[in-house]
């Protein structure tokens, strides 16, 4: 009976400190603003929409041209192979990057955000897109 306690025991505590360290695998994968902060440029795009007809359309393609530009001041622009500037203003709180254009809002969810790479996914009901982007300058 001492041995089952024991090993009971020893199981428990194996159960606590693995349970313990997991917490901190979704904090290493979101940077601070001082990250996002730079020029991204898009490497990835997988995404769906829902189709005139109905039917969900799906892609998964390599993208480039799409530059997003952080500034330290919470100003930035978007822009196509630095064709035309869409200024914005963004804001990041936890994992949601807040873009406003003109007073329009994009609401991205951030899953990775590090020193060069971040990835952020846009969704509403008709539509999801999840983009990855290569830091290329600070």
């Amino acid at each position: 009976m001492r041995t089952f306690r024991f090993f009971a025991a020893l199981m428990m505590a194996v159960v606590c400190v693995s349970l313990s360290s997991c917490s901190k695998d979704d904090d290493e994968k979101l940077g601070s603003t001082d990250d996002l902060v730079g020029k991204w440029e898009l490497t990835w795009t997988k995404g769906w929409e829902i189709d005139s007809d109905g039917t969900k359309d799906e892609w998964d393609e390599a993208e480039s041209g799409q530059l997003f530009i952080f500034k330290n001041d919470g100003t930035g622009y978007e822009t196509w192979n630095d064709v035309d500037k869409y200024p914005y203003t963004w804001k990041l709180n936890g994992n949601k990057l807040t873009l406003t254009y003109d007073g329009y809002e994009d609401a991205y969810q951030v899953e990775t955000l590090n020193k060069s790479t971040l990835k952020m996914t846009i969704s509403d009901d008709d539509e999801s897109d999840t983009s990855t982007y290569k830091k290329v300058a600070n």
